[in-house]
């Protein structure tokens, strides 16, 4: 058999901050889903009944709930 000689290029980086990305980048569209989709439910309400206000307030939730998401993940973070 033949053996192939690994380079250090090819291991896992030993720095946990390099193999988390995928955790930070979830976080970061859970975030912008929560927005886009407290903005596109307002925008319909807003069509739907001719109110004025329902966007703003959809983006205000979307915003509220990205953010008890973030903080959430931040805290799960920490206690690992």
């Amino acid at each position: 058999m033949c053996k192939i000689a690994r380079s250090e290029s090819m291991t896992m980086p030993k720095d946990p901050d390099k193999t988390n990305w995928g955790r930070y980048a979830g976080i970061g569209l859970e975030m912008a889903v929560g927005i886009i989709l407290g903005v596109v439910i307002g925008q319909w309400l807003d069509k739907r009944f001719k109110w004025h206000w329902a966007t703003v307030i959809g983006a205000l939730l979307g915003f509220a709930s990205g953010l008890y998401l973030l903080i959430k993940s931040a805290m799960e973070i920490n206690r690992d």
